[in-house]
């Protein structure tokens, strides 16, 4: 198995051992590397820039990987595309707007009752309120323009029916926009994660401040695996197969 794992992971980006091996990506989480907006960084070199030596995070590849068969994981690289597209909105954005309309009152309730002692929180709850304006006309502009059209894209791929032409002209250039916001939630996600010492509970937390920090990380998780899926997964493929039907 370790052999295996070093000919994996060896010379190959962060996205391309988390597009192979999805369960790698609770290590990247747990390393802090980012595998989904800085994706195309080299392994080794992605490790070093946390801090982290390359050996140690393969031994903790290893492991998961153990605990679990491979052949079970979710295969989205051999996903239809608009299967893609469908598991994206009904696993990611629905628990994403889902997330934000609980976890904004918790975050007022405990910046209201905890921000005079712990003052980070009164930053938290701006830094959180700029990610739900971020968020919210991102996924419109997603489930509206880009990804209807990826789906006709598909199916006329698919069906070998002539490839319709966008009013923006070709898909990569909502994809390029939709880069660009992605790599803005990516900032205030650290951002977040910066001011609250990787979300570290004061002594003595009330169970609001527990499950606002708790569910915090998780959407922070769910966050970095939806960009993922879509930087380097969805769009790709989807500009392949605009080019590919055009040519």
């Amino acid at each position: 198995m370790e052999d295996e794992l070093m000919l994996s992971v060896q010379g190959k980006t962060v996205r391309e051992i988390a597009l192979e091996m999805p369960l790698t990506t609770r290590v990247f989480e747990e390393f802090k590397i980012d595998y989904c907006c800085h994706g195309d960084t080299p392994f080794d070199d992605a490790c070093r820039n946390v801090g982290a030596i390359p050996e140690i995070v393969k031994e903790k590849i290893d492991s998961v990987l153990d605990e679990s068969i491979i052949s079970d994981q979710d295969s989205f690289s051999n996903m239809d595309l608009s299967d893609l597209v469908d598991h994206i909105l009904d696993k990611h954005h629905v628990y994403t707007r889902d997330e934000m309309s609980h976890l904004t009152p918790l975050m007022a309730k405990v910046a209201s009752r905890h921000g005079d002692h712990y003052t980070y929180l009164l930053e938290l709850k701006d830094l959180f309120q700029a990610l739900c304006d971020d968020l919210e006309p991102h996924m419109m502009k997603e489930e509206m323009v880009l990804f209807p059209y990826i789906q006709k894209l598909a199916y006329a791929a698919a069906n070998h029916h002539q490839v319709p032409y966008p009013p923006f002209g070709t898909v990569q250039h909502p994809v390029s926009m939709m880069n660009v916001e992605h790599e803005e939630v990516g900032e205030l996600l650290a951002k977040m994660r910066e001011i609250t010492n990787d979300y570290k509970l004061p002594d003595g937390a009330c169970p609001s401040f527990t499950a606002l920090f708790h569910r915090l990380g998780e959407l922070e998780r769910d966050l970095h695996q939806h960009i993922h899926l879509e930087n380097n997964l969805l769009f790709p493929r989807a500009i392949e197969l605009e080019q590919n039907a055009r040519a």
